[in-house]
């Protein structure tokens, strides 16, 4: 079959609407399996832009089926930090809308791509008429299919081929076919006529992805420092409650004893109203740590996405390993880690790379100023109205040259538009400057906590010894009735007191190392299980 019989085929009635069907045949589920494997192909690209250093991760969002069942976990669950982290890489919602925000992200570059590739067109129309006076009906159609295509110079090519049909139902009964091509050019010669201006809808694309790459990152980073807090936290709030466990059956042992020494006459009875107004303190404490932890664990569930009723257990271990390890330390100068941070924080890169968005923003404002002027080249050829498809007459085509001249009399609107993009500018600037001075601020801050911390476990690991001695001390000189009771149960207050110190130094240093890591710029957390090195030291 010839090329030219091809087209008429194609072109014909009859011929457009089956390469409609086929086209449309193209099932909804393998377009969006193939839109997929291309919004892969545009992250692993932006990856190995934005983080060169590292191998590309697969990024799958979780598909949620609304008629599936809510997945059934155990009554009872008990979780280390790493498996704590794991859960909440799978289930954690704001880390899920974070991976959206990246996956739209890739979304609206591919859309942005798709302007820029040579796409196809098509058009079919029918139009049935009835004309009462005189009587006669008709059937007209239209087919067309065609392309279109973008340049970087500003320039836009467009080409169809078409054919229309006219079916006379009464009378005469003919039938009118007639084909047509055409090719058109515009291309702007001033305002336009840049690359910069041109293909900027797809450079702030580019550059969008690149920036949720970041955020993501960032985001992951710190969900990790978030989680880790609220897995302490529950730590923490077991070692309080036991704490408090013990303190209560301390004094009320001292209670006790006290009143026995006061049968004895040994003791007077305001000591033993002291001893037993330690103990009803001692029971409200106890109280009170108890629905802390119980919130403590909540919080923790609701980070992880678990039922609330899930009885939920921590691994204490990860508590005691605390006191066990070495306490990291940076391996750098305070003036070292600001310069560390300067090359590494991904929002102030961000910030810094939007200050290059602005001053491009004034370029093309300005570019809108300039005179317009487009040229626009299109030629056509048409065959000969028949009963049947013809040649198109390409040999008698026709050729014109349009030139489009809009001057710059008025320009309030742009010059408006441009004194906003300077403003804006000089915005991005300021901000750039303030996020500047508030990441030494925060690294500053950091730093100071850390090393607060670190001197803080040292204080409490010497005030819990030295608490130890003096409840030893104590009871025997009380049960020698050499001290008032008020004194032993001083001691046992400054325990209780020393103990959960220790325990609150012990996070808190944990958590500032990881936020000293994170104002650096430096954590390397995995994606899968938002496990990192910082979390071995």
């Amino acid at each position: 079959m010839s090329i030219r019989r091809l087209i008429c085929n194609l072109l014909s009635p009859a011929g457009f609407c089956v390469l409609v069907f086929v086209l449309a045949g193209c099932s909804t589920d393998k377009r969006l399996d193939s839109l997929n494997q291309e919004v892969d192909g545009l992250l692993t690209s932006a990856q190995q832009v934005a983080f060169p250093d590292s191998a590309p991760e697969t990024i799958r969002l979780h598909e949620i089926d609304p008629e599936a069942p809510r997945v059934e976990y155990p009554s009872h669950i008990k979780l280390n930090l790493r498996e704590t982290l794991e859960m909440a890489a799978k289930n954690n919602r704001s880390y899920q809308t974070s991976k959206e925000g990246l996956y739209n992200s890739a979304l609206a570059l591919r859309r942005v791509l798709h302007d820029w590739e040579w796409n196809p067109t098509n058009n079919f129309a029918a139009i049935f008429g009835v004309d009462q006076d005189p009587s006669y009906s008709t059937l007209g159609t239209e087919a067309s299919i065609g392309f279109t295509k973008k340049f970087t110079a500003g320039g836009r090519l467009a080409g169809k081929l078409a054919t229309t049909s006219l079916r006379y139902f009464s009378g005469d009964k003919s039938l009118s076919i007639a084909s047509m091509a055409s090719l058109t050019l515009t291309q702007p010669l001033l305002q336009g006529f840049d690359t910069t201006v041109a293909r900027e809808n797809l450079t702030q694309a580019e550059r969008n992805l690149i920036y949720a790459l970041r955020t993501y990152a960032r985001s992951r980073q710190n969900l990790q420092i978030s989680i880790a807090r609220q897995y302490y936290a529950v730590l923490n709030a077991e070692v309080a409650l036991e704490i408090a466990k013990k303190s209560y059956a301390s004094f009320q042992a001292s209670q006790e004893r006290s009143e026995a020494m006061a049968d004895a006459n040994r003791v007077n009875q305001f000591e033993v109203d002291q001893a037993r107004q330690k103990v009803l303190s001692a029971e409200t404490t106890l109280v009170s740590r108890e629905e802390d932890l119980e919130t403590a664990k909540d919080q923790l569930k609701l980070a992880l996405a678990l039922p609330l009723d899930t009885d939920l257990e921590v691994e204490a271990t990860d508590l005691s390993r605390l006191l066990e390890i070495t306490l990291p330390k940076p391996p750098m100068t305070l003036e070292e880690a600001v310069e560390l941070a300067i090359k590494q924080r991904l929002d102030y890169a961000t910030l810094c790379d939007a200050v290059e968005d602005a001053r491009r923003a004034v370029v093309i404002a300005e570019d809108a100023m300039r005179t317009k002027l487009d040229l626009t080249l299109d030629a056509r050829a048409a065959s000969d109205a028949k009963n049947r498809l013809s040649s198109i007459r390409f040999l008698s085509a026709d050729y014109t040259a349009q030139v489009d001249m809009d001057l710059p009399f008025d320009r309030l609107d742009e010059t408006i538009a441009l004194r906003q993009a300077i403003i804006a500018y000089q915005q991005a600037l300021r901000k750039r400057d303030i996020s500047h001075d508030e990441l030494i601020l925060e690294l500053r801050l950091a730093w100071k906590k850390l090393e607060s911390y670190s001197k803080d476990i040292t204080i409490q690991k010497n005030s819990v010894e030295l608490a130890k001695r003096r409840v030893e001390n104590t009871q025997l000189l009380f049960e020698g009735g050499r001290i008032e009771i008020r004194e032993l149960l001083d001691s046992q207050d400054s325990l209780s007191s020393a103990s959960n110190s220790l325990t609150n130094a012990l996070v808190n240093h944990r958590i500032g190392w990881l936020t000293l890591l994170y104002d650096l710029g430096a954590p390397d957390v995995d994606p899968d299980t938002l496990w990192g090195e910082a979390l071995e030291l």
